[in-house]
């Protein structure tokens, strides 16, 4: 039983640690891919609408 909570409690550290990470690390889609054969321009603000 306790290798079983130590299993679930390290799970859960790395899956935070993860999202940690993978958040500082993210870029938008436009700044990612602004090479010279793909432009894809600023996406500008909120495309949906206030009220989505």
């Amino acid at each position: 039983m306790k290798a079983f909570i130590a299993g679930v409690v390290v799970a859960v550290v790395i899956a935070v640690g993860a999202g940690f990470i993978l958040t500082a690390v993210a870029q938008p889609a436009y700044k990612s891919f602004a090479t010279s054969e793909t432009r894809v321009g600023n996406p500008g603000h909120n495309l949906v609408g206030p009220n989505w």
